[in-house]
């Protein structure tokens, strides 16, 4: 079995490197991945606690997780596709010019 502590430091690299993600792209693609990959770093964290403390309530959380993290994507990669046929480019500086 492996140690909490090592699940627990490979979420929170995971974690990082989505926030890192985020806070440096401009491209709307990586966003949309960074947030993805910061919100598999929560759910391993919430997987790897309830299997170190052998309670099922953080896995079917970390379930439900995975599940909104699913509909975050369909809805992003759906107004990805809108941005992009209107405006032909996924850069988000020109989301500040879209009006109405």
């Amino acid at each position: 079995m492996i140690p909490l502590m090592y699940c627990l430091i490979f979420a929170s690299i995971l974690f990082v490197i989505g926030l890192l993600g985020v806070m440096i792209r401009r491209h709307l693609y990586f966003l949309l991945l960074s947030l993805i990959i910061m919100n598999n770093g929560a759910i391993v964290a919430l997987f790897a606690a309830s299997s170190y403390w052998q309670q099922s309530d953080g896995q079917v959380l970390a379930i439900l997780a995975v599940i909104i993290a699913l509909t975050e994507v369909c809805v992003g990669l759906a107004l990805m596709m809108k941005l992009f046929y209107r405006r032909k480019i996924f850069n988000i500086d020109s989301l500040s010019e879209m009006k109405g």
